[in-house]
């Protein structure tokens, strides 16, 4: 049993996120982002290794101002993450459970997804894992076993950034 959720809608839901983290912390507001400002922000939201975030944006300044607008940061955004959320949510049950499960129990926990997508070179491994332990965890346990990736399939339905959206 395979289900389709496409990334477009997540990569939306990043952008709207983007978005607000440039309202919040763009200082002279003039729709850019400076490296000091960009480590400054990633600091104040808890951000393991902020100047090492920061450093990996910056290569994409791609009209190299030693500014980053929301436009480059998107860009980047969408080449990182549209095959890793694509080929992680478009998955094959046991493909996913072979490829996830690193201890071979046949269930995956948080760790294993965040080490899943940091390899793959996802963005933030952390938020696109809680994000889906909030929804596929059905019993709360720290565990997706392949039952529960069967049940969010039949319902599918995913909500990447809406920290208020109901577990499914």
């Amino acid at each position: 049993m395979s289900a389709t959720v496409h990334y477009k809608d997540i990569v939306k839901g990043m952008e709207r996120d983007l978005q607000g983290f440039f309202d919040k912390y763009d200082g002279d507001r003039n729709g850019k982002i400076t490296q000091c400002e960009m480590v400054e922000a990633l600091k104040k939201a808890g951000k393991k290794n902020p100047e090492k975030i920061a450093s990996f944006l910056f290569r994409n300044d791609t009209d190299k101002d030693g500014e980053l607008s929301i436009d480059e940061v998107k860009a980047r955004i969408g080449r990182m993450n549209s095959e890793n959320i694509e080929n992680v949510l478009n998955w094959d049950v046991e493909k996913f459970i072979k490829d996830s499960d690193k201890d071979g129990d046949r269930k995956i926990t948080k760790d294993e997804l965040i080490q899943r997508f940091s390899k793959r070179g996802a963005l933030d491994a952390q938020r696109i894992a809680d994000a889906i332990f909030k929804q596929m965890d059905l019993n709360n346990d720290g565990e997706i076993t392949p039952n529960e990736i069967k049940e969010f399939n039949r319902k599918k339905k995913f909500s990447f950034l809406d920290s208020s959206a109901p577990k499914q």
